[in-house]
């Protein structure tokens, strides 16, 4: 008998690690499961919420470890590696995802293999090899898959008290809510934009253009099982684009999610929706929605390459609020392009529209975007390798001096660029004000259920 685990590390960069589940890790063990059958005993080794220091601890002898390579948790993963390789040094290590992907000879120095590209087919093929003594250094798979020919991910890896969680729908402003059982699901895989601040554009060559979601007949499928094993009553949308672009697609995935009778939050791009889907969303169960506004500089927007307008975020706001649909948007302080006066006139915005939460981030270079490839184009002088430090969003609204990992030049394509001093204090600023005003984000700490 082989022994798998998939190893998902501590988030403790996260004001929760629990408010996500580790889909990556559902899905592949899904896939494995089904192909090799009792032939393969698999875990997930879940390290959530435990102290880096003591991890090796709840990590049990395998013969193969897998990871899903996030920047933020890199350094993390690299010493857990270290640390198996000294206890259990016959086990092999396995990794996929963007810093894999984006950093293939770094990372093929500290495991055994990498899966590049989407990992269904090429984990069974790495797994075959292992089991012929062939492991490859590299698998790569580069084209999309047709994610309808997988079953749903199975949750069965990890405790029930991990997947049915309190405080995932919580709402700012309506009692209640905050009780309710629910969990987080992902519909859709890709994404068909190209911003410059975002790693899915680099990740195109090898998912195509465009983004996939599940057919109506497996989402509602996945519900009802998340609702008879789990007594889920809501669940939260993970999907960059939570509804389909197309009308007609969009209508029938909603329908599906109403059939389920559930209630449920998602995000969605501030030109995705119509007067016509906003209110169909909101029969369909739909209680908050999430936008990325990013900025209120309609320069840093174009600079960044978002395709939207400032207007556009204006009144799909009031739309959502016209449905009874609590709003939140995620803001960006320090984009190129922004004016000396971005705290007053994102102040201005926030107090017009009256989103229910701002969630305000700082902006960071994450590598494999279009500004950690060319940062010269974006008038950055240099980006520091920190991956610790590679978040949008901080401790939110804790006491903190938040570090860029990098910085302007004085000039740039677009005239005098801030300081790091200044964007900085731009952000905090905000974010008292911001708090002070009432329009805070929603955190809810989440019971867990026996």
């Amino acid at each position: 008998m082989i022994d798998i685990g998939f190893i998902f590390p501590s988030s403790d960069y996260l004001h929760d690690p629990f408010r996500g589940d580790p889909h990556t890790h559902f899905q592949i063990l899904t896939v494995l499961e089904e192909h090799f059958g009792s032939s393969v005993n698999f875990s997930l080794i879940d390290l959530r919420g435990i102290k880096r220091n003591f991890a090796l601890y709840h990590i049990p002898e395998c013969d193969v470890y897998l990871y899903s390579t996030y920047t933020l948790d890199y350094n993390e993963q690299v010493s857990i590696v270290s640390n198996l390789r000294n206890r259990y040094p016959k086990a092999k290590h396995i990794a996929g995802g963007p810093h894999s992907n984006e950093f293939q000879e770094e990372c093929l120095k500290i495991f055994d293999s990498l899966i590049i590209g989407e990992g269904e087919f090429s984990i069974i093929q790495a797994i075959t090899d292992f089991m012929h003594l062939k492991l490859k250094n590299i698998y790569k798979q580069e084209s999309s898959i047709d994610i309808n020919i997988y079953p749903y991910p199975q949750r069965k890896y990890l405790p029930s008290s991990t997947i049915a969680r309190e405080g995932l729908l919580t709402l700012k402003n309506t009692k209640g809510y905050d009780k309710i059982l629910g969990t987080t699901v992902i519909f859709s895989r890709g994404c068909p934009y190209q911003c410059y601040f975002c790693t899915m554009p680099k990740m195109k060559k090898y998912t195509g253009a465009g983004v996939r979601y599940r057919s109506p007949k497996l989402v509602e499928e996945e519900i009802e099982y998340l609702k008879h094993d789990y007594n889920i009553k809501g669940i939260s949308l993970l999907d960059e684009i939570g509804i389909p672009l197309k009308r007609n697609d969009a209508v029938s995935h909603l329908e599906a999610i109403g059939r389920s009778g559930i209630i449920w939050r998602g995000q969605c791009r501030v030109d995705g929706l119509s007067p016509e889907l906003i209110k169909l969303m909101r029969e369909s169960g739909c209680i908050t929605m999430c936008l990325g506004v990013e900025s209120v500089s309609q320069r840093s927007l174009d600079i960044i390459n978002k395709g939207i307008n400032v207007e556009q975020a204006r009144e799909t706001i009031y739309l959502l609020k016209k449905n009874n649909i609590e709003t939140r948007i995620y803001m960006i302080i320090g984009l190129p392009g922004e004016p000396e006066d971005i705290t007053e006139k994102t102040w201005a915005f926030i107090r017009e529209t009256a989103p229910d939460s701002v969630y305000l981030s700082l902006f960071t270079v994450r590598p494999g975007t279009e500004v950690y490839n060319n940062p010269k184009r974006f008038g950055i002088k240099y980006v520091k390798q920190d991956w610790d430090k590679t978040m949008h969003m901080y401790g939110r609204y804790d006491k903190e001096i938040p570090e860029l990992t990098f910085e302007y030049n004085e000039q740039t394509p677009w005239g005098k660029a801030f300081n790091n001093e200044k964007i900085v204090r731009n952000y905090i600023k905000l974010q008292e004000t911001i708090k002070e005003n009432g329009f805070g984000p929603v955190l809810s700490q989440p019971t867990v259920q026996d």
